[in-house]
């Protein structure tokens, strides 16, 4: 991250949210203005769930920016793509085709894992970790496809195939014992401070262009699952974010835009062993809300 200094009364603040939450949590808050910042575990890696989609993200502008890609071209969705858990492609009829930019916005809005898998093999998913590295998140790791990443949560083979019908009926009966769970640099994995540092560098727009990081966060604001960051916040605040959900593992990384000319400041909340998905999302809630308040008062 850019220059910053330590908060003690966000601090404070902080701490006791996560002391008295079950669960452990990562955090990183960082006010883009005044450098002000505050962390818990912030350097710990945690599995990122569905905010990988962010570096994804990041990395499909860097290749549209490049010319590699265009955002208009059309993809033609195949039977053997779907994908188990979040998103709405899965239940549409095979072979309906959307743009890449239309692929992008699902990946992030509803976290479609069809759309964002579609999107990862166009990427490369080594070059999603290559090019985090040269942003400078040298411990940020991608390394499954959304597919690859759920079998292996619930004890399948990393590259099973279940059909339509087939998703219907999976159990997520989930494999706390496996890879996924654990913050291993084989693993999609990053820590709290990098991922802040992402999503700041995207609302600063200091990587790829201008043009590509206002793309990036108009898709970011069409978030609709708003039960975790924005949850707590008054109900016009602006938040760019993107939310991540497996088993314990309850997650939400963002910028929120404060009112009154008072700036922004970026977020991640990572977690793991959340007893419950109402305390986890309540938890993440409650610590944006204090940072809301904080840089308000200040």
């Amino acid at each position: 991250m850019s220059l910053q200094k330590t908060n003690m009364g966000l601090q404070q603040m902080l701490n006791e949210i996560v002391q008295s939450s079950s669960g452990t949590y990562g955090v990183a808050v960082k006010h883009l203005d005044t450098g002000e910042f505050a962390g818990v575990n912030q350097h710990e890696r945690f599995q990122l769930a569905s905010t990988f989609k962010i570096p994804i993200l990041v990395t499909l502008f860097r290749d549209v920016n490049s010319d590699k890609l265009e955002l208009e071209d059309i993809v033609t969705v195949q039977e053997e793509d779907i994908v188990i858990g979040s998103g709405v492609i899965q239940h549409l009829h095979p072979r309906v085709q959307f743009t890449i930019k239309d692929l992008a916005t699902l990946m992030i809005i509803v976290s479609d894992n069809l759309a964002t898998d579609l999107i990862l093999k166009l990427v490369g998913t080594e070059n999603v970790t290559s090019y985090m590295k040269e942003l400078g998140l040298s411990n940020t790791f991608i390394h499954f496809s959304c597919r690859q990443l759920l079998n292996l949560s619930i004890g399948l083979d990393l590259n099973s195939f279940l059909s339509a019908e087939e998703v219907r009926f999976v159990k997520w009966d989930f494999d706390y014992e496996s890879l996924i769970f654990q913050g291993d640099s084989r693993n999609n994995v990053s820590t709290p401070v990098e991922m802040a540092m992402l999503v700041e560098k995207i609302a600063r727009k200091e990587i790829i262009s201008e043009k590509s990081c206002d793309a990036m966060l108009d898709i970011l604001l069409k978030q609709q699952f708003n039960s975790r960051l924005p949850y707590l916040l008054p109900s016009r605040t602006k938040v760019a974010h993107k939310t991540g959900t497996i088993g314990n593992v309850i997650n939400d990384v963002g910028i929120v835009y404060l009112p009154e000319g008072n700036g922004a400041f970026s977020i991640a909340v990572l977690s793991k062993e959340s007893v419950s998905m109402e305390e986890g999302e309540r938890t993440i809630g409650r610590i944006a809300k204090a940072a809301y308040d904080y840089f308000l008062k200040r």
